[in-house]
């Protein structure tokens, strides 16, 4: 898991006009917070880099009987059904991941920093952090910033830190990550094996902040500046729509090459942009999604209002994603085998009043859904309908299931169990 951005004579000015952005607060869950540390102790037990077989399965064991102790507290009697009640603290799940975390811990904040990025040796993002910042505290938003490409070269991240995002209430209010982008612009927009693509930067940019720095994966936004950086920014959110809060684009249009299908629960801002940002929106109202904002004469101060008033919705009840050429093969709660040439989207819906899930699905042999307490009721029977076709069933979490599921998991929403459909057209 992952990190992020500074000040000058002008702040002075900015501090007169900026109204802080409304807070936004964390999932606090049911537990008291020394609870959700507890199980984030034994988590990260589980979860260590150095931690052997031996060490894993201790964790595991002792995870299962401290849900066991809170789930009885509910005056449940028997161990499994303890566990199901237990493993129904969505957000508590999510807080005790989020203190599992060996977040970096001589990180301080109020000036710029660069950090080394783990999967790319030698090549260094910039990344800003409030000034009362310290390792295990509140999580923070996180900007996701590319940078403009100009004069034929990709703006520095260090660079981008100095002239853009300077205000003093963004400073204070959100880690700033800046992505290192790659020289040559034709790359910005691919995930390439070499490990050289704008996206695979982009991302390994994402993990490692999230790794280093206490972040609120609920509050994730990418930010492009120019329009080449938002039309990347793009491209990353097309493919990975769960994973952000939002995207914002500045000075820059949209891009030509990506429909809003997959944006449906992922808003976007967009400032000073082009006829390209008009045509995204209005096909994004087409599709039914009013999560699409433009702003002609949009500024840093206007994003920073919009992130106030915007966060993640973990666990969507609806989610359409068009699947890629293989990727995305994934949004959310829904999984598909990675398939070319697919040309219909993956809708599926979960309705939690009827304990119903209908998932509708092109021409693929199999269908993978996630699932938590905010999404199924795991003390009834679950309507599963793929394709017209219905069958019902138990579905019972358990603590194995929960701790697999960990790398699909994040802070801000934790999955605890998962079923595999054959589909049938």
């Amino acid at each position: 898991m992952t990190h992020s951005l500074l000040r000058s004579g002008a702040l002075l000015l900015s501090l007169l006009v900026l109204a802080p952005a409304p807070a936004l607060r964390a999932q606090t869950g049911e537990l008291p917070e020394k609870e959700q540390q507890a199980l984030g102790k034994i988590l990260g037990k589980f979860l260590g880099a150095k931690a052997g077989d031996k060490d894993k399965e201790k964790a595991r064991v002792d995870f299962g009987k401290k849900l066991e102790e809170l789930g009885k507290k509910k005056g449940l009697k028997e161990t499994s059904e303890a566990h199901v009640a237990a493993l129904g603290l969505t957000a508590d799940l999510g807080r005790a991941l989020y203190f599992a975390s060996e977040y970096k811990l001589n990180l301080r904040g109020g000036k710029p920093i660069s950090e080394e990025l783990a999967q790319v040796p030698k090549t260094n993002y910039a990344l800003s952090l409030p000034s009362t910042y310290r390792p295990g505290g509140a999580p923070l938003p996180l900007i996701l910033a590319i940078p403009e490409f100009k004069d034929g070269k990709p703006v520095t991240p260090s660079e981008f830190l100095t002239a853009h995002l300077t205000e003093q209430e963004i400073r204070e209010g959100a880690a700033i990550a800046v992505v290192p982008m790659p020289a040559n612009k034709d790359d910005w927009n691919l995930l390439k094996e070499d490990r050289s693509g704008g996206i695979a930067m982009v991302m390994f940019t994402w993990g490692d902040v999230i790794g280093k720095v206490g972040i609120d994966a609920n509050r994730i936004y990418l930010y492009g500046r120019g329009t080449e950086a938002v039309t990347a920014a793009m491209h990353v959110a097309t493919r990975y729509p769960h994973r952000f809060a939002g995207l914002i684009g500045m000075s820059g249009d949209a891009a030509a090459d990506i429909a809003p299908t997959n944006f449906g629960n992922l808003p976007t801002f967009f400032a000073a942009a082009g006829s390209n940002a008009s045509t995204f929106e209005a096909k994004a109202k087409e599709l039914g999604y009013g999560n699409c904002t433009l702003k002609a004469d949009g500024t840093a101060v206007d994003a920073w209002a919009w992130i106030g008033k915007t966060a993640r919705v973990p666990n969507p009840l609806k989610v359409t994603f068009q699947p890629g050429d293989p990727f995305p093969d994934r949004a959310y709660w829904v999984r598909i085998p990675a398939t070319a040439g697919l040309a219909s989207p993956v809708v599926a819906e979960a309705d939690r009043a009827t304990n119903t899930v209908k998932v509708k699905v092109p021409d693929v042999r199999q269908v993978t859904l996630l699932f938590n307490a905010e999404l199924i009721d795991f003390g009834k029977p679950v309507n599963i309908e793929i394709n017209g076709k219905l069958r019902t069933e138990k579905i019972v979490p358990s603590v194995d299931d929960m701790l697999g599921l960990l790398p699909q998991s994040d802070n801000g929403r934790v999955y605890v169990t998962q079923r595999t459909y054959e589909v049938t057209q």
